[in-house]
């Protein structure tokens, strides 16, 4: 099968959408290897094309690139990312479609059911201590046999220490969900069909990051 791969792009193009958000580290000789590593490791556990797509907490639209390649149709959703902002920076991409972009809570925006293949959250999940109710509203808007793929970081002290290497003092202030809780908690939704963890090289008790790939459950 062949392998999506993460197009990242030029540095200065895209700019934060916030104090947190990581875009910086995704360029830096330091982090740049794990931050770019880690998303490449849940791409690879995707097929390399599906029809409407829907990232889930798009940032800076460093992945709007990527999923433009793959997909027929492309949506955002973000609570906080400013769509206008977006659109300007990523009209130097040279993309071949507009992205639907949205700021607003998934639960207000109402998007049919049985609407999308596939839904990407990168470093989403770990900022919501109960996400029962995302999930039922992800459940409703993934097609029958669609695809959600999550990625959620290692949450512990070992954890705080190398964000902490990184320049990320207040980590604790944002990561309060392991990966082990959310895959208990969509088990009655979706179907855990795959997952992988970065670095692909260390056992998976090792792991500092952890994609998982779920498809919808019929009910």
């Amino acid at each position: 099968m062949e392998k999506i791969k993460f197009i990242i792009p030029k540095e200065g193009i895209l700019t934060p959408n916030g104090d947190s958000d990581p875009i910086d580290f995704y360029y830096k000789p330091i982090s740049k290897n794990m931050y770019i590593g880690r998303i490449q490791a849940g791409l690879d556990l995707l097929k390399s094309h599906y029809g409407r797509v829907m990232e889930f907490g798009y940032g800076s639209g460093i992945l709007f690139p990527t999923l433009d390649s793959m997909s027929e149709e492309l949506y955002g959703l973000d609570i906080d990312s400013q769509p206008q902002i977006i659109y300007k920076n990523i009209s130097k991409l040279n993309l071949k479609q507009r992205p639907q972009l949205s700021q607003k809570d998934l639960l207000k925006e109402k998007y049919p059911s049985n609407y999308f293949d596939l839904v990407i959250a990168f470093s989403v999940f770990e900022h919501i201590k109960d996400p029962e109710k995302l999930l039922e509203e992800l459940y409703r808007i993934i097609k029958p046999k669609g695809q959600l793929l999550v990625g959620m970081p290692r949450v512990d002290n070992t954890m705080k220490q190398l964000f902490r290497l990184i320049g990320f003092n207040e980590i604790d202030n944002h990561h309060v969900a392991r990966h082990q809780d959310f895959i208990l908690n969509a088990s009655n939704k979706f179907k855990l069909v795959d997952k992988q963890h970065f670095p692909t090289v260390l056992p998976e008790f090792l792991g500092l990051y952890f994609n998982m790939l779920f498809e919808k459950n019929d009910r």
